[in-house]
Order: C-alpha cells, then sequence, then structure tokens
C-alpha cells in the first residue's frame, strides 16, 4: 500500500468525520472508494480500526443516526466537532488529522475520553472514576441501585459506602458486583480484564458463568468465559499516573495498551507478537515507546504519514 494512497483515504476519513462534509462530498467519496478495490479495503480498514463515522451499510448504523449527526443543528453540530477538535481532531489544508478514536455512538455517552486523554470523575454518591484513554460510560443511578455501563475502555472505580444500594458495572460480556472499594476494569474489542484492588468481586458472563474473584486478584475474559485466576499485578493501575508498567509481558499486550495513546493505525504483525516485554514507559509519548522497544527487541518500526505505524520482525 503506497503513501499516496493512504494520504487519499485518510483525507477522505478525516473529511467525513469532520462534520463538514456535503452530499456531494460524500456522493464523490463512494465514487472514489468504488474506482479501485484497493480505495475500498483501505477504507475498510480505517473504518474499522480508527472508528471514524462508519458507512451505514458496512458497519450496521442506521442512516437516519448518521444523518442526524450530519445534519443537526448548528448549536449540536457545534458540539460534535468541539468534541472532534478537543480531542485533537485538528482539520489543516490537508485534512490529515489525528483520530479520535471512538464510534459515533461514543458521543452520546454520559462520560468519555479521547485519544491519550484520561480523566477523573466524581460521581453523586461520592464515587470516583478513573477513566483511562479512548473510554466511555454511562452512569444510571437510583433509589435501588448503581450502575455504571462501560461501554468500552478502562476504568479505576474508587466506590463510596452505600449499604441501601449495591454498586454494579456492565458492560458488553459481562456485569460485575463490588464488595470492595477499588476496582479495575477493561473491556475492548470482546476482550475483559478485571482487577479486584480492594475487596471481592461477583462476576457473572453472558453464557451463564459466574466467578468470585478474591482481592488482590485479576482475570481475563472474552465471550468463551473467563481465563485463570491469577495474583494482581504491580502495574495494574501504572496508566492512572501515566506509565506502562510491565514485566515479562508478551509484545501484543504493550500493543495493545499503546493504541488508546496513538492516533491511528498501529499494527503488530503476529510474527513478533509473543516477544517478552519488561520495562516502565511514559504513554503519553506512544512513539517513543516504540522507538525504545526497537532498540531493545528484533523488531522494525514503520512509518506511514504519521497515521499508519507498522511493528514487523526487523
Amino acid at each position: 500500500m503506497n503513501d499516496e494512497l493512504i494520504d487519499s483515504a485518510t483525507r477522505w476519513i478525516v473529511l467525513l468525520r469532520s462534520g463538514q462534509a456535503s452530499a456531494a462530498d460524500w456522493q464523490r467519496y463512494h465514487q472514489w472508494r468504488a474506482e479501485d478495490p484497493r480505495h475500498e479495503a483501505l477504507c475498510q480498514q480505517l473504518e474499522t480500526r480508527l472508528d471514524v463515522f462508519q458507512i451505514a451499510q458496512a458497519q450496521g448504523v442506521s442512516g437516519k443516526v448518521l444523518q442526524q449527526a450530519l445534519q443537526a443543528p448548528p448549536s449540536r453540530r457545534a458540539l460534535l466537532r468541539g468534541a472532534l477538535v478537543g480531542a485533537g481532531v485538528a482539520l489543516g489544508a490537508s485534512l490529515l488529522a489525528r483520530p479520535l478514536g471512538l464510534p459515533l455512538s461514543a458521543l452520546t455517552a454520559d462520560l468519555r475520553t479521547g485519544t491519550g486523554e484520561r480523566r477523573t470523575v466524581e460521581l453523586a454518591d461520592g464515587s470516583e472514576l478513573l477513566l483511562n484513554a479512548r473510554s466511555t460510560a454511562d452512569i444510571q443511578f437510583d433509589s435501588q441501585r448503581r450502575l455504571v455501563r462501560l461501554r468500552e475502555g478502562e476504568l479505576l472505580a474508587k466506590i463510596a459506602n452505600d449499604a441501601s444500594r449495591p454498586f454494579l458495572i456492565q458492560t458488553e460480556q459481562t456485569r460485575l458486583r463490588a464488595y470492595g472499594n477499588r476496582l479495575l476494569l477493561r473491556e475492548r474489542e470482546g476482550q475483559g480484564h478485571v482487577v479486584a484492588l480492594n475487596g471481592a468481586l461477583e462476576i457473572d458472563s453472558p453464557n451463564g458463568g459466574h466467578l468470585q474473584l478474591a482481592a488482590g486478584h485479576e482475570v481475563s475474559y472474552d465471550r468463551g468465559g473467563f481465563g485463570p485466576v491469577q495474583v494482581s499485578s504491580s502495574g495494574a493501575t501504572a496508566w492512572i499516573d501515566g506509565f506502562l508498567q510491565v514485566r515479562d509481558r508478551p509484545l501484543v499486550e504493550v500493543i495493545d495498551a499503546l493504541r488508546p495513546y496513538h492516533n491511528g493505525v498501529l499494527r503488530l504483525d503476529p510474527a513478533v507478537a509473543g516477544l517478552r516485554v519488561s520495562g516502565l514507559y511514559r504513554l503519553d509519548n506512544p512513539q517513543q515507546i516504540l522507538d525504545t522497544l526497537a532498540r531493545t527487541l528484533p523488531i522494525h518500526i514503520t512509518r506511514r504519514t504519521g497515521l499508519w505505524v507498522t511493528v514487523s520482525a526487523a
């Protein structure tokens, strides 16, 4: 895939997600996309990996939702555009920009963070949520329960005591009930991870699985169920202070942790995914982390247009 083609596709994607695209722009985009199978393939990758304003037919998002977002009143359009720009989508002459990395639905979430952004939110009951980059959540408190819906991403919950209302966290894959006051939860693309930092957790999965997780332990999960329960690692909460701390972990885990901090596509060659990594890195400079890894591991970093980075074997 040459740089010129990647440049062209990126310009289209950034224009269409900017909120400034006209009906004629959309028509020209579809024409350009249909001109060459490479155009179609690259746009599909960008839509999937960058979670841009996705084509309704291809991604299952209704045309009505897209139309409402693109033809909203000026105040709403300004809000959408401001959310994108605030997350780093700065439209220049070339229309190359830093992607937000969140799907269109994230703009309706109660809480959200963009690429490289961490946020702390105090809830009505005195609890506190710390959201990692590219995370979205909804808050639903009533007289019977306190419910946080994590749509995507990672959070650390510091839970205030309330004997009359349980504290629950719901994701696409699981449901948690907390019996302590600190827990860590991450779920991205169907892959989840839970750490009981203080106090036990009850975890239910959609397939009927149930797990009681003791304090100081962690477990990963997916649609197939739970993985093995392990003692929690000391670096699980390092991201709160802007660090990535790993000890003898596979490279694929490091790359996954960097993606919410990287503006664009970050690809990893499966041939090097299992390389072991140890170290303490500053999350706010993912490019520097990649360069450091390239000096210590048999890998090569290829960068195209600043938005497309590939990690492969040296």
